[in-house]
């Protein structure tokens, strides 16, 4: 087998990849950096990185990390979120609002909760960062 028939030329390469780099831009434009860009039913993009079919936590001091599905929302769940002592707390309960917080975190009174379907959530966590709230989410990805 001829390797080189399987390998792009260089001037395809570099076609490639100069593409790729042109495309860059527009993907963080429309994905920007510390907020949610493109977000359907599985799929989050925050940060300009995807996230396919997982639930995301992000901190108000910026720190994000990925967390087990659950439709049951435990105060302990929230925990790492809340360490960063945020204003506002959004809980995004998914596409179709399966997601339920526990009695718990609706009676906290150490920051605003606010509790939301996804679309409406996203819009409004990337409303208060833009104002430099200190906002942290814990975001269902689907139901």
């Amino acid at each position: 087998m001829n390797l080189k028939r399987l390998l792009p030329s260089k001037r395809r390469l570099l076609i490639y990849v100069t593409g790729l780099l042109l495309l860059l831009p527009v993907w963080v434009y429309f994905n920007p950096l510390g907020r949610f860009g493109y977000c359907r039913f599985g799929f989050t993009v925050f940060g300009a990185v995807p996230y396919p079919g997982v639930d995301i936590q992000v901190r108000s001091d910026g720190k994000s990390r990925i967390v087990e599905k659950t439709h049951a929302l435990t105060f302990e769940r929230i925990g790492w979120l809340l360490e960063s002592k945020p204003s506002v707390l959004i809980v995004a309960t998914g596409w179709d609002g399966v997601t339920r917080p526990e009695e718990k975190i609706l009676s906290y009174k150490d920051c605003e909760l606010v509790v939301l379907q996804n679309e409406e959530a996203i819009r409004r966590y990337n409303e208060y960062k833009r104002s430099g709230k200190q906002v942290s989410i814990h975001y269902h990805s689907t139901c």
